[in-house]
């Protein structure tokens, strides 16, 4: 593909895929919601098994994702647990509670997750970079992998240099390391007898891994961040008092459909800036991709608090059961729920996960949402 169709086609999905897959907004939790965008596929559902040939990127959202056949481009997906079995002859992207990489990878692989596996069959061309809580790599990388975890296990190929920070670091007897591995943590790796490492090893003591690692999460709860907390719930219910019909409508698009919502929001996530770099390029384009860097960075802190407000009205239909809510039973579970994601937040690894989740879902179901109301306008 030409670069000026690869541009072409980004600053397409970036405008188009939310629409596309708003038609499948009415969709119940348990369904699977299917787009196409030229060779690019778009899905959502709770349950995903992908076994054929995608001519195009792969973007997944659902609450259980597999895949087994193959991606002629990049496979894009989020959810609470992802299996990527099948061959991609792009990039690998992923997030989500567990994931699990076990096919081949002709470009590079980027992973986010509480718990990430990359399994015996998968081998990785280029670079591999993964977040997580417990990370295990037991294939072949063919180039760099950056690891940053609490905990870390190293039992494959690769073939280029390994920089790991974690709380602790186990080498198998099965890893070979073609080049120099870099391990920053508590105390010195354990190696087994028979790994290979043939670049040799650095190690750099950091001891905030064992002993700071409370102090730090106490950090995070300091007078500026509980500041932070009241100026967001101020912002909430003001948001909730003046438009409260919008905030109704963004809860009931992401309830009924928050497969689709947490999809759109992660095409919306990772494509708009992709948009905005390429429409920078042309004096036309610049005033537009200004505009839009404005809109983007709002929509972030949006979406939290849209997330926010669908988990409050969710508990709320649930503990009110049936009695009549109004707009200070909102402001109360509002606040509820974000003292609850300001403590979630701030624990290692899985706050990020938290706080990327929440994000997705609120962009997703504020995108959604305000497509709506401008159709039936």
């Amino acid at each position: 593909m030409s670069a000026f169709r690869r541009r072409l086609s980004i600053i397409l999905v970036s405008v188009l895929a939310p629409a596309v897959v708003q038609q499948g907004a009415g969709a119940g939790e348990h369904e699977t919601v299917v787009h196409k965008l030229g060779d690019d596929v778009f899905m959502a559902g709770g349950n995903l098994r992908i076994a054929d040939t995608i001519p195009g990127d792969a973007i997944l959202a659902g609450g259980r994702i597999r895949t087994t056949g193959a991606v002629r481009g990049d496979q894009v997906a989020a959810g609470g647990q992802v299996d990527l079995e099948a061959n991609t002859d792009g990039s690998v992207y992923a997030a989500g509670g567990r994931v699990f990489l076990d096919g081949k990878v002709a470009r590079n692989a980027r992973i986010a997750a509480g718990n990430v596996e990359v399994g015996p069959e998968a081998d990785v061309q280029g670079g591999v970079t993964i977040g997580g809580g417990v990370v295990e790599v037991n294939g072949r990388v063919g180039k760099y992998l950056q690891v940053g975890a609490g905990s870390a296990r190293i039992d494959g190929h690769i073939a280029g240099d390994v920089d790991v920070n974690s709380g602790e670091l186990n080498v198998g007897p099965s890893a070979v390391i073609d080049g120099t591995l870099t391990y920053s943590g508590p105390q010195p790796a354990a190696v087994a007898a028979g790994a290979q490492i043939k670049g040799g090893m650095h190690y750099v003591e950091r001891k905030h891994w064992a002993h700071d690692g409370h102090s730090g999460m106490l950090r995070g709860f300091g007078v500026g961040a509980w500041l932070w907390l009241i100026g967001w719930i101020v912002v909430g219910s003001l948001l909730l008092a003046l438009w409260p019909a919008l905030a109704r409508s963004v809860a009931d698009t992401a309830l009924r459909a928050p497969w689709v919502a947490l999809l759109v929001g992660f095409v919306v996530l990772v494509c708009t800036p992709i948009a905005l770099l390429l429409l920078m390029i042309s004096l036309i384009g610049i005033p537009l991709a200004l505009l839009g860097i404005c809109l983007y960075l709002l929509l972030l802190p949006l979406g939290y608090l849209a997330s926010a407000a669908v988990a409050g009205e969710w508990l709320l239909s649930r503990v009110r059961r049936g009695s009549e809510i109004v707009l200070r039973h909102r402001i109360l579970m509002l606040a509820g729920v974000l003292v609850v994601l300001f403590v979630l937040t701030r624990v290692p690894v899985l706050g990020l996960v938290v706080k990327l989740l929440t994000i997705l879902i609120g962009v997703g179901s504020l995108v959604m949402a305000g497509r709506s109301r401008y159709a039936a306008a």
